[in-house]
């Protein structure tokens, strides 16, 4: 996962949350519009360009052809209508067209190859970010990996993917996510990352440690969610 410059370890430390967590005003819904897609490429030119990431870009958005592919979506998070955070999810399933590549496999084909399942499905979680003023917010990571999961439930996916850089390694632990290989150079980004796996079993136990949506509203945010509505993290309209 290409990370900008997150606290990670810090946020590890345990899965509970600051008691007014409730109280804080996130929403997310998966960005589909042209204004939704622009906040998405901004987020990223701005936490990046913060981490020393990237060079300055032409009308400060970041963003690659994977955003036009379809089997690549991105989830946007807002703290009182403000984008704060945002996640990639790049699907990988070999039997369908136009669905057969993700970002690592540019870096780790022969590796992602060997740790696919049967079935050929995978998910790569990249482009996780958060704005600059809430890299000290850890509860948007917790937000961010909750979300990803709904999309690895949709596309029932076997194995959850990640380019992470070595610092964040040990965040990645702790959710489960084993070393592959690396380091290696991830395109378009000045450092190198190391691939991590998750199998789906892993990744869904990781989930239900994390309090973050009400169990009763999962369901229904899920299905707001694939739908293209904005849905409250924590299951309060």
């Amino acid at each position: 996962m290409q990370n900008t410059n997150h606290d990670h370890h810090a946020a590890a430390t345990c899965f509970s949350l600051p008691g007014d967590a409730e109280q804080s005003g996130l929403t997310a819904r998966l960005a589909e519009t042209g204004r939704q897609r622009r906040a998405v490429f901004a987020l990223r030119h701005e936490s990046y360009l913060a981490g020393g990431f990237i060079d300055q870009r032409p009308g400060g958005l970041f963003s690659d052809p994977f955003d036009e592919r379809p089997n690549c979506q991105s989830i946007i998070v807002y703290r009182d209508s403000r984008p704060v955070a945002s996640v990639r999810v790049c699907v990988l399933d070999v039997r369908r067209p136009g669905w057969e590549d993700i970002p690592a496999l540019h870096v780790f084909p022969d590796e992602i190859h060997a740790a696919m399942a049967p079935s050929g499905r995978a998910i790569e979680i990249n482009r996780l970010v958060r704005h600059p003023d809430f890299t000290a917010d850890p509860l948007l990571v917790f937000v961010l990996f909750q979300l990803a999961g709904f999309m690895i439930l949709l596309h029932d996916a076997d194995v959850v993917f990640s380019c992470v850089r070595k610092n964040h390694i040990p965040f990645y632990k702790r959710l489960k996510f084993a070393p592959v290989a690396g380091p290696r150079s991830y395109p378009e980004l000045k450092f190198a990352t190391n691939l991590m796996a998750c199998s789906r079993e892993n990744y869904d136990s990781v989930q239900r440690m994390m309090p973050l949506l009400e169990d009763r509203a999962r369901d229904a945010d899920f299905a707001n969610m694939i739908e293209g509505k904005t849905v409250a993290v924590f299951g309060r309209p």
